[in-house]
């Protein structure tokens, strides 16, 4: 297994899933020195809830920690499908939460010969405060897009129910940016999905100065690859604007129940509606969508990857419960 010392100033890229993070987080990881994690790690806020750096003196704890990490799901896939193992003589090495996080990224920044790692965990946005104070020199990006193509997106993909998705897009943002603000500008960065694909070559210059990385061409490209069939065709490789699908796929009362919703954050963030709404949903249908959407993940999950896909739908779970422990939406 390949360690070696990281520079610390880790990135995180963060946003409400459907908002263009793991396009982002392709392009950006194409630079030469900076290795993002391909898959969403979504364990680390319960992982260091469960393991704070005053039980980690002792060995035991951290390896717990690191088989933990090194067993989900994220970790499992960049492995070869197995569990990424840190050896008993760097553990020893190690003292608290952060440094042994970063010896299990570094391994597979180091395999790709780059000097510093980032993570693309959208839901991260929750967390920036805690994962601040864990890696005290990361640096955190939100990507931020319309709501109502974030919702689209969802269902189109999940068959998730867009009332959910844009509840929980408005609550994320509303605390994300809360903590990013106290942050300041040094450590945290917005953008936005449709200012980046209008002119994708002045934003990644900015994204880059921000993130202390020269600018490199080659953060311009992104294989986008959750978007539909058709667009990806046409965009070949190239961030390009891909926006207001939501006024095509949601019909007149879908779009003004998602502005009831959320109308008021997405005209604070500069979008255009008709209505500026701030409802909030119930506990008791949130519970409820939440239930459906997870038996619609779950058959679309099937529906696409057939038996293959059953170890890694049982890891998705699990990171998944982990995950909601930890989520506030």
């Amino acid at each position: 297994m390949q360690v070696q010392n990281m520079k610390k100033d880790q990135i995180f890229i963060v946003g409400v899933n459907g908002s263009g993070t793991t396009m982002l987080a392709d392009a950006l990881g194409k630079h030469p020195e900076l290795y993002m994690l391909p898959w969403e790690t979504r364990v680390l806020p319960y992982l260091a809830h469960s393991y704070p750096d005053s039980v980690l003196r002792d060995l035991s704890k951290r390896r717990a920690l690191a088989d933990a990490l090194g067993s989900s799901k994220a970790f499992w896939r960049c492995n070869g499908n197995r569990p990424l193992v840190l050896p008993d003589d760097v553990l020893a090495t190690l003292d608290d939460f952060e440094s042994v996080v970063d010896a299990m990224y570094s391994h597979f920044a180091c395999l790709e010969g780059k000097q510093r790692w980032g993570d693309k965990t959208p839901m991260y946005l929750q967390h920036i405060d805690m994962l601040s104070r864990v890696f005290p020199d990361a640096r955190f990006i939100h990507i931020y897009r319309d709501g109502r193509d974030s919702a689209q997106s969802f269902h189109r993909r999940w068959r998730q129910a867009p009332s959910r998705t844009i509840f929980r897009w408005k609550k994320s943002i509303e605390l994300g940016r809360e903590q990013g603000q106290r942050l300041g500008n040094a450590r945290y960065f917005e953008l936005s999905y449709e200012e980046l694909t209008e002119d994708p070559e002045i934003w990644m210059r900015r994204v880059c100065s921000f993130a202390s990385l020269d600018f490199h061409p080659e953060v311009l490209n992104s294989s986008m690859r959750y978007m539909d069939d058709t667009t990806r065709e046409t965009a070949q490789g190239q961030m390009i604007q891909n926006k207001d699908k939501w006024r095509v796929y949601f019909n007149s009362k879908q779009i003004d129940e998602l502005e009831q919703i959320a109308g008021k954050m997405l005209a604070n963030l500069g979008y255009v509606v008709e209505l500026q709404g701030n409802k909030d949903l119930s506990p008791m249908r949130l519970r409820w969508l939440k239930w459906k959407d997870w038996v619609n993940f779950s058959i679309r999950h099937i529906t696409l990857f057939g038996t293959k896909g059953i170890i890694p739908f049982f890891f998705r779970i699990r990171d998944a419960l982990m995950q909601n422990k930890t989520n506030k939406y």
